[in-house]
């Protein structure tokens, strides 16, 4: 049996142990943007009578966060259990990992999600400049981007799960054991076992991309796949590939050195609409 055929099976394998998801995908690009707009930097929507998200503990314990994205679900296509209104906020914080917590991933010290469920259409009483950061010189000021980019939702589509997803990578190993024999116990094992195919499952169930739902992308190992209580963060809030929104670096979106970052959540957390737990994290080549 061919390398192709082989693929075919397993996949389709795979498809049957973990279902499709959908998932809203987005295309970058520049240009001035309001408060309300799916978008990616700018100015946020924020009621002036809120208190803004800053760092909270640490050396620099009250510097404000950056808006990363937000999400309109209001005008975004409508996602299984996800909002269809209000708008969801990520923020970061302009730091050399751009506000991650790699001890804790969940630590929203350095970063902060938000949910804004009734949205105020008054911009008299929304922000319309965000406060300044106050970085030391030899830090800098680093962020994936500058500027701001405009999301555009493309129609909403199924995807399987990903090579990359950590539940991914255990379905394939098991579909080739109950195809095709062999008592694997990881992917690496079987990539050592039949690395052209093993190649072509990897180069096809790799789906990058900005989005919101569906499987995650990586471009190293899913973190989910190495700690019990991350394992049940199983929905992708939100997903920013390194992406062109434009000519010029200028106008790149770029982890570190061509990565991606992810924004889990579990289901329970997210019917109640209960953003305190969100996984974040982001890697790179």
């Amino acid at each position: 049996m061919g390398t192709q055929e082989k693929m075919d099976k397993i996949l389709a394998r795979v498809d049957e142990m973990i279902p499709s998801a959908e998932t809203v995908r987005f295309k970058l690009s520049r240009g001035e943007t309001t408060v309300f707009d799916s978008k990616m930097g700018g100015v946020p929507y924020f009621p002036k009578n809120m208190e803004y998200p800053t760092v909270r503990e640490g050396e620099f314990a009250g510097e404000p966060l950056r808006l990363l994205a937000q999400l309109n679900f209001g005008s975004l296509p409508k996602l299984e259990g996800f909002p269809t209104e209000g708008i969801l906020q990520f923020f970061a914080f302009p730091d050399d990992i751009y506000g991650a917590d790699f001890d804790d991933l969940r630590n929203q010290n350095f970063y902060r999600i938000i949910y804004h469920e009734n949205v105020i259409t008054d911009t008299s009483v929304l922000i319309d400049s965000v406060p300044e950061i106050e970085i030391d010189d030899d830090l800098g000021d680093l962020f994936p981007f500058t500027g701001e980019f405009l999301l555009t939702a493309e129609p909403l589509e199924k995807m399987s799960v990903t090579a990359n997803d950590f539940r991914g990578e255990k379905a394939i190993v098991k579909a080739y054991g109950e195809l095709f024999g062999g008592d694997f116990k990881s992917v690496f094992e079987l990539m050592n076992a039949d690395t052209d195919l093993a190649d072509e499952i990897f180069d096809t169930c790799v789906d990058g991309g900005t989005r919101m739902g569906g499987y995650p992308f990586f471009t190293q190992d899913d973190p989910r796949g190495y700690k019990d209580e991350f394992r049940g963060h199983t929905v992708l809030l939100f997903q920013s590939d390194s992406d062109s929104g434009g000519e010029g670096w200028e106008n790149q979106v770029c982890w570190g050195d061509m990565g991606v970052a992810n924004f889990f959540i579990t289901p329970e957390d997210l019917a109640k609409r209960d953003f305190s737990n969100v996984l974040y994290t982001w890697d790179c080549g």
